[in-house]
């Protein structure tokens, strides 16, 4: 069984009062994974929810070739995964230690009819669905990748960026497997992508380091908030 300081660590939980916490407590279940074991699979019955206590935990899918697999997102420490498919019958990704790490688990029957039923705590959780449903929502409409890239090219802007005569230029230089892998895109596909906004007229390059037009780059982002919150990370495995 977890204690309450285990629960602390929980980013979603940080709103919950000690009496909230003290009551969710006997229902977390600490467990640890060894690097590369399997934590759920895809399609497999969803039954749990899961905090990651240390370590980092990626989710992944299986791509077109049966011995490939997408990776989709890295969870962290303070973070929770699960949650967005624990109303499903199953799981829609899979879920696998992406280093040692120590989790909280959570029943399906317990995150419903007792975590779910603590405003700060449902409140966080809304919102984290909300941002997913955003994203997914982005991604659809945006068109092969592209909206993909914009978003990460509006991150770097603000990370890295120097607005000059209407230019924006990104003081890293850009290596495109590690884009590729980030935005979870082909190399191939982030090859063309590049090709595409060169051949427009807004996208260039100095000696591997990006020039983006900024006017084009505010068109292109719909939404700033969605920008904003999305983190990019990439595996360590």
């Amino acid at each position: 069984m977890a204690d309450e300081k285990d629960l602390r660590k929980v980013q979603f939980l940080a709103g919950c009062s000690e009496q909230e916490i003290r009551s969710l407590a006997p229902f977390c279940r600490r467990t640890t994974y060894q690097q590369f074991q399997s934590i759920h699979e895809e399609g497999s019955l969803a039954g749990k929810v899961y905090a990651v206590l240390k370590g980092e935990v990626v989710l992944h899918k299986a791509a077109d070739r049966a011995d490939e697999l997408k990776r989709l997102a890295v969870v962290r420490a303070g973070e929770m995964f699960g949650f967005g498919e624990i109303m499903l019958s199953s799981y829609y990704t899979s879920a696998s230690a992406a280093t040692d790490c120590t989790l909280l688990e959570i029943s399906r029957e317990d995150f419903v009819s007792r975590f779910l039923a603590v405003a700060p705590f449902r409140e966080q959780v809304l919102i984290a669905v909300s941002k997913i449903g955003r994203f997914l929502l982005d991604k659809v409409t945006g068109g092969g990748g592209l909206s993909d890239l914009t978003l990460y090219l509006l991150t770097l802007s603000g990370e890295c960026g120097k607005t000059v005569g209407g230019k924006i230029h990104i003081q890293r230089k850009l290596r495109q497997p590690e884009i590729a892998s980030l935005l979870n895109l082909s190399r191939e596909h982030v090859t063309r992508l590049f090709a595409k906004l060169r051949a427009q007229g807004v996208v260039d390059f100095n000696r591997g380091y990006p020039i983006i037009d900024r006017a084009w780059l505010d068109r292109a982002v719909r939404d700033k908030d969605l920008a904003a919150s999305i983190q990019y990370r990439d595996a360590p495995l």
